[in-house]
């Protein structure tokens, strides 16, 4: 499974990240403790929380697929709702 989270505020450029694994719920249990992932630690340490916002059936390659496509917001739910607000 590939999954996108949204940051409930921006770390420097980074407001999403995307990544795969085989268990959603364990690997969200991970980067809410700070682990996995150098950016959720960060983001962790800094204090900023974070959204489940979408996800899609797939592996490593569709990960890598996506990322490639430098456009997180445009895939993410939440920014598509906060950009009609406006």
């Amino acid at each position: 499974m590939v999954y996108l989270l949204h940051f409930a505020q921006p770390y420097r450029h980074a407001r999403h990240y995307l990544g795969s694994t085989d268990n959603l719920e364990r690997r969200l249990q991970e980067h809410r403790s700070g682990a996995g992932a150098r950016l959720l630690e960060v983001i962790t340490e800094a204090g900023i929380d974070f959204t489940l916002a979408r996800t899609w059936s797939g592996g490593r390659a569709l990960e890598r697929q996506l990322k490639n496509r430098k456009e997180a917001p445009r895939l993410c739910p939440l920014c598509r709702v906060q950009l009609t607000l406006f």
